[in-house]
């Protein structure tokens, strides 16, 4: 059986009201991130607690090594993004929210607020759907297959596939 131990991992039971600030750092797989993300991973935390409420205001920053969506070739992506959450300690039914996804309830007798979850799903959501090693990579040609970014081809830009020209003849009439 293993057993994780949070690597962010605020103790807020003594905690007096006022401003408090914290660092961290761990590496990607003690908070679950995949093999992708090879360096440590920081994470600054400012904390403004109230009587019933604690406003956290965090920074991240990691590193990932990525293949890039157009030439393939293997790019190191950085990242720092920065989120809100605020806890509340009291009964959720009882509050009228508006933006749940950035209020937690926390119960009366709760001592820790552990951040690993909400830093690896930040980190993944930040994480681009089309992965391109710079925004005007040239890509693969696709007749000779020369990575465009390192070197030019003589292939025709405008070849097309033969097997749409029947389509083509469709709309010519």
């Amino acid at each position: 059986m293993v057993v994780f131990v949070a690597e962010f991992r605020i103790n807020i039971s003594n905690l007096s009201e006022g401003i408090h600030e914290y660092a961290f750092e761990a590496g990607p797989s003690k908070i679950g991130l995949d093999e992708r993300f090879r360096s440590v991973v920081k994470v600054k935390v400012r904390l403004d607690k109230s009587l019933h409420q604690i406003l956290l205001q965090a920074k991240m920053w990691a590193e990932g090594a990525f293949v890039c969506d157009r030439c393939l070739d293997n790019f190191i992506w950085q990242m720092d993004k920065k989120y809100s959450m605020v806890y509340i300690q009291g009964d959720r039914s009882t509050l009228d929210l508006k933006k749940e996804e950035e209020i937690q309830v926390l119960s009366a007798d709760t001592n820790y607020i552990d951040l690993d979850e909400d830093v690896r799903q930040y980190i993944l959501l930040a994480v681009p759907q089309k992965l391109l090693c710079r925004e005007d990579c040239l890509g693969i040609c696709p007749t000779c297959g020369v990575n465009r970014n390192n070197e030019s081809c003589s292939c025709d830009a405008h070849v097309t596939d033969s097997r749409w020209d029947v389509l083509k003849k469709l709309s010519h009439n």
